[in-house]
Order: structure tokens, then C-alpha cells, then sequence
């Protein structure tokens, strides 16, 4: 009879629930090394808040958003000064013997993914950057930690490394892992507060990609999502989907913008509470997307509340982030 090997699994690794993917894979890295943090306080040194909005003909949806900025795992590493190293590997096959050697050396790592290929969601939709902890492996699949889920989820190894290696015409993935360096010590991550408040305010404000990215993003999209219907052949599964990755994909409700109120708070932050009323908008907005995607016609009134709901989130953040960042006003570019 032929003997299964046991699994191989890090020693002492905690699975601990979260919110959001990126924040909780740094949050239970971190307590795996001793150092303990809320998942409030990963965000928010990941300088994690953002928004995209991003038109991609011929996939489905056709309208991509996204209330996180693309490299909270790497910013949190830079803003920190952590001694968490980033490798990326073009080669599946060499990222995955990386993933494992670190498993066999006792080291939980967070990989990078695209959800759609992993074992444990039904395939819907690409959500690439999607983090998750590598706890363990067998012959056949990978025990992964990964956000919201009780218990530790299996992924057969071939389709973790799809997820790993998705090109995905936003985010591309490329084996990347994240691992604390042998004998590494982590110091004290919450002094790094205010930079990381800095530098959130300010890739909102003058992002790096310009119009597909923080407020001149948002004001695009303010502008055009109550027109969707009129514009986009997609148009339901777009509203239903800017639904959910607002206020159900892990994003903690409200865009994200609730969790960062939360570490706002955490760290004496005057604005916690400005912040929690953009969350609240931003839920107005999710909600009024969510009854206008149930309606198999376009309904006129339901998408007139989401063209006010989207101008009135506007509004919020155009207050929030430069009083963030310590302006009186914002000044749009151009």
C-alpha cells in the first residue's frame, strides 16, 4: 500500500481571520515573528487606501475599480523599514521551489495572486493581488491562510501557479512573495505613522498614474458611472461588481476607507472621524449600485441616486485628503 506523505506545514504559524487580504496576510505575518499589530494599523502603514478606475474593453467587467492602492504589501515594507524582502520570479517553476524552501525552512511567506485561479472561489471574475500566507504544502496542494476564511484553504499546486502568474492587464503578477529575513528582528512599526499618512494623502492627491488613479480617477468616474447604462453593453454586471469591491471584497466596508478610520483613530489622528463619514458615503454609493444592478432595464431614477451618490463620495474626499495631507483645498491638476 502506498504511504502519503504528511504535509509539510510552518511551525507555529496562527491562521487569524481578517477583513481585507493584504492587510491580514501582513497582520498574522508579523504576529508569526513576535510582533503584533491590528489589521487596522497594516493598512494604514501600507499607505493602503486609494482608487482606481480603469475602462477595459472586451473583458467583463469592462469597468475595473479598486479602493486599495496596488502595492500596500511593498509600501508597508518601504514605509516601515521591516525586514520583510520581496522576490519576484519569472519562472513558475522557480517560484514555487522559493515558496517551498521557505515552508521547509520554518518561514510563512505571503504570496501574490489572481483569486480567479485559486481552488477556493468560484472563478467570476480576475481580482489580481490578491494575498494570501503560504503555511504548508503537500504532493498536490498548498495550505493557505487567506483572509476572512476560518480555517486554512487548499489550492492544488498547478492553479496556485496560475494565480501566481496571472497577466493581468492592471496588475501582473510575477511569483511575488514576501518572507521576514533569517534572524531578523522587527521593531517598533508604529512610529512609521505619520510618513505612511503623508504619503497616502498624497499619492491620492497627485497620484503616480495620473487620471486612472486617486481623485482625478474618482473624478472621472464620478462623472460617468450614472451614464453606464447609456455607455456600457456590461452595464449590470459592472454596477454589481463596483457593489462588491466596495463594501463586500474585503474591503472591510466603505471602500476601505472604514478600516483607514479605524487606524486614524488607532494612532490620535484628528481626522478619524472625517474619514468614517467618507466610509458612510461610499456605502450610500455601494448600495444604490447593488439596487440599480437588479434591475434588468435600466431604471432612471435608481441610476439618477447613483450619479448623486458617486458626486456626493466626490465631495468627501476631496475634504478628506487635504486635511490629510494639512492643505485647505484641493487643487485639480490642469
Amino acid at each position: 500500500m502506498e504511504t502519503v506523505a504528511a504535509p509539510r506545514m510552518v511551525p507555529g504559524y496562527r491562521h487569524r481571520p481578517g477583513n481585507h487580504c493584504g492587510s491580514t496576510a501582513l497582520r498574522n505575518l508579523l504576529a508569526h515573528h513576535g510582533v503584533e499589530i491590528s489589521e487596522e494599523m497594516a493598512l494604514g502603514l501600507g499607505a493602503g487606501v486609494s482608487f482606481y478606475y480603469v475602462a477595459i474593453d472586451g473583458q467583463s467587467p469592462s469597468r475595473f475599480t479598486n479602493g486599495r492602492v496596488g502595492r500596500l504589501e511593498e509600501q508597508f515594507v518601504e514605509l516601515t523599514g521591516s525586514p520583510i524582502r520581496l522576490e519576484t520570479f519569472e519562472d513558475p517553476e522557480a517560484s514555487w521551489e522559493a515558496a517551498r524552501a521557505a515552508v521547509d525552512a520554518g518561514r510563512s511567506a505571503i504570496l501574490l495572486t489572481d483569486l480567479y485561479y485559486l481552488d477556493h472561489y468560484g472563478s467570476s471574475a480576475r481580482f489580481p493581488g490578491h494575498a494570501v500566507v503560504l503555511a504548508g504544502y503537500d504532493a498536490e496542494v498548498a495550505y493557505l491562510s487567506d483572509t476572512a476564511f476560518e480555517e486554512l484553504q487548499t489550492t492544488r499546486l498547478e492553479n496556485l501557479a496560475r494565480a501566481r502568474h496571472g497577466n493581468h492587464p492592471v496588475f501582473r503578477l510575477e511569483g511575488h512573495m514576501l518572507t521576514v529575513a533569517d534572524g531578523a528582528e522587527i521593531g517598533d512599526v508604529g512610529e512609521a505613522s505619520g510618513r505612511a499618512i503623508e504619503r497616502n494623502a498624497r499619492q491620492m492627491i497627485d497620484p503616480p498614474l495620473g487620471e486612472y488613479e486617486g481623485l482625478p480617477a474618482l473624478r472621472r468616474f464620478a462623472a460617468e458611472v450614472g451614464e453606464w447604462p447609456q455607455q456600457l453593453e456590461d452595464w449590470q454586471w459592472c454596477a454589481r461588481f463596483c457593489y462588491q469591491v466596495i463594501e463586500r471584497r474585503g474591503t472591510g466596508g466603505g471602500n476601505f476607507r472604514l478600516m483607514y478610520s479605524r487606524f486614524l483613530a488607532e494612532v490620535g489622528h484628528e481626522q478619524a472621524g472625517l474619514a468614517a463619514q467618507t466610509a458612510d458615503g461610499w456605502t450610500s454609493l455601494a448600495e444604490a449600485l447593488l439596487e440599480a444592478s437588479e434591475c434588468d432595464q435600466p431604471a432612471p431614477r435608481l441610476w439618477s441616486r447613483v450619479g448623486a451618490e458617486a458626486a456626493a463620495v466626490l465631495e468627501a474626499e476631496e475634504r478628506l485628503w487635504p486635511a490629510l495631507a494639512g492643505q485647505t483645498e484641493v487643487k485639480p491638476a490642469g
